[in-house]
């Protein structure tokens, strides 16, 4: 599983520059190379099989490319993968070479909205400012995040992302709204931090996104690969995929990938290109594998 959508970026890194042993550009690494990675894969395999004289519906191989992933995938992975039959799912986007991504944080987004009273600027006493009260609640909330330890950052963060206030610089405003992206892992109790932040700020909370973490179960096909990738670990990561949706449809699966090197939507975006041969050589070695000797 992979997408061919990309983050916004200027028209520069839309030509790809092959430099240093990396190729540079926007999606190098998410996650245009893992789409142009499966097409050749399942081709070629395709291709060989034919010159055996063996029918395609031997591969155990099917590909899914969507185009939505960095806006929700939810009219691509999460509307596939509700009618597809698997047994075991690569999301490819994430990781590096030598680590499968086994968890990923779930994903909460908060705006919080303070009312003040308007009035003319020259006469602030008259209003109510929603913009101070909107910073007040924000130090609050930052209070909830405070303090957090864990191996590899691996608890809750809040990253305060977007404020909206003020419509006149003459005017005492009297909305103002702040939206918070919040992470969390399988130790918060996410209704509850919603209803405790809720409780401790004057403004309103609205939940306007929720998603689930990516947690990969125990399963044979993860075991063979890391069997047959020599070095490689399973490890955690901070950001999100299309590989929750995996865990909604129970689907087992892994996030795995090429090396770039944690570039993803950056202005220095790339893929390491040797590592795509490794990961291609894996992968097809895998697939025989399975062929070979079924789980």
């Amino acid at each position: 599983m992979s997408h061919i959508d990309v983050v916004n970026a200027t028209d520069s890194l839309f030509e790809p520059v092959e430099k240093d042993g990396r190729l540079y550009g926007r999606g190098a690494i998410d996650d245009k190379y893992a789409a142009a990675l499966s097409m050749v894969l399942l081709k070629n395999r395709i291709q060989s099989d034919r010159r055996k004289g063996l029918a395609d519906g031997v591969q155990p191989l099917g590909v899914l490319i969507t185009g939505d992933e960095e806006i929700g995938g939810y009219n691509g992975a999460r509307s596939a993968l509700g009618g597809i039959d698997c047994s075991f799912c690569i999301a490819l986007d994430g990781g590096r070479v030598d680590k499968i991504v086994v968890k990923e944080k779930g994903i909460l987004r908060l705006k919080v909205v303070a009312r003040g009273k308007t009035a003319h600027g020259a006469r602030p006493w008259q209003g109510e400012n929603a913009i101070e009260r909107l910073m007040a609640d924000c130090l609050v909330i930052k209070g909830f995040f405070e303090g957090l330890t864990g191996p590899e950052h691996w608890h809750r963060t809040m990253n305060l992302s977007v404020i909206r206030a003020g419509d006149s610089v003459n005017q005492v405003p009297d909305k103002a709204e702040a939206t918070f992206d919040i992470r969390y892992t399988e130790h918060d109790d996410v209704d509850d931090l919603v209803r405790r932040i809720q409780a401790a700020v004057s403004g309103e909370v609205i939940t306007e996104e929720r998603e689930p973490l990516f947690i990969s179960p125990g399963s044979p096909y993860r075991e063979r690969l890391l069997a047959l990738a020599a070095g490689t670990r399973t490890g955690i990561a901070h950001g999100a995929s299309d590989a929750r949706f995996l865990s909604q449809f129970g689907i087992p699966g892994i996030v795995w990938g090429a090396d770039g090197n944690s570039s993803q939507h950056s202005m220095e975006e790339h893929v390491e290109i040797q590592s795509l041969s490794r990961l291609y050589d894996l992968l097809d070695r895998f697939v025989s594998d399975i062929r070979e000797n079924p789980i």
